[in-house]
């Protein structure tokens, strides 16, 4: 969070105390690390619709990156024209991610409906959530405190599908441990620490509390929502789509 409510480049770091650069690396080090095994390492053997994708999720993280660096060397020009470029990459990433969500469903064999079924709610509710958070900066773009604090949140959802893979990379075969509690474990960590953080904030402070509830409302869905057999109808009906 690169400016402070009056819009004034702040003298010290943003909330996360050593600079947003320094966390946005560091989710760029998970991301890579998180998805080497399923992407990176093997990109010849993936679809195109998996190559978009990624590449509009790198656009975004590099905007993530880029934007805060802008705002601090006052080039506020550039940083908003490369913001016009949120409204082509963010809807893009969630398209593309609704149309993988299909495909890979679609493509599952019976005995494994249920696991994909359970990965198309993960998918399906970070993309509502990037959505919400996205929406939110959007509309409050031309108030700083806010605007930065809801991006800061696009970047928290990528949190739980790199840590996941990264656990399920390193657990042993069979271990029973849910991925998703690791990730959102660091997520409601690193909440936690903003939250604090904020507490004097003159604008904003409530903005992290927001989104912990978002998060927390999901982590709570994700262990329903998908056992019910209105869900299971509609992953049906998704998969069916294809056909």
């Amino acid at each position: 969070m690169a400016v402070s409510a009056t819009g004034a480049v702040p003298r010290r770091p943003g909330p996360w105390g050593i600079g947003s650069g320094a966390w946005m690396w560091g989710l760029v080090a998970l991301v890579g690390v998180g998805f080497w095994k399923t992407y990176f390492s093997r990109l010849g053997l993936a679809d195109a619709v998996t190559h978009l994708h990624a590449g509009l999720m790198l656009a975004w993280m590099a905007m993530l990156l880029v934007q805060p660096w802008l705002i601090r060397t006052r080039r506020m020009a550039l940083h908003r024209q490369i913001g016009q470029f949120s409204y082509g990459v963010m809807p893009g990433v969630l398209l593309t991610a609704l149309w993988l969500s299909q495909l890979r469903i679609a493509a599952a064999p019976p005995e494994m409906f249920g696991l994909q079924s359970m990965l198309l709610y993960l998918g399906t509710a970070a993309s509502l959530m990037l959505a919400l958070f996205w929406g939110l900066a959007i509309i409050h773009r031309r108030e700083p405190a806010l605007h930065a604090r809801y991006m800061v949140a696009t970047a928290l959802v990528m949190i739980d599908p790199a840590a996941a893979r990264l656990m399920l990379a390193l657990l042993p075969e069979g271990a029973r441990f849910n991925p998703s509690w690791g990730g959102y474990a660091v997520t409601f960590a690193i909440l936690t620490v903003l939250i604090v953080f904020d507490r004097t904030a003159p604008r904003g402070r409530g903005v992290f509390r927001f989104v912990a509830g978002v998060f927390m409302l999901n982590f709570v869905l994700m262990h329903v929502v998908p056992g019910t057999q209105a869900w299971q109808s509609f992953a049906h009906g998704w998969a069916a789509l294809g056909g």
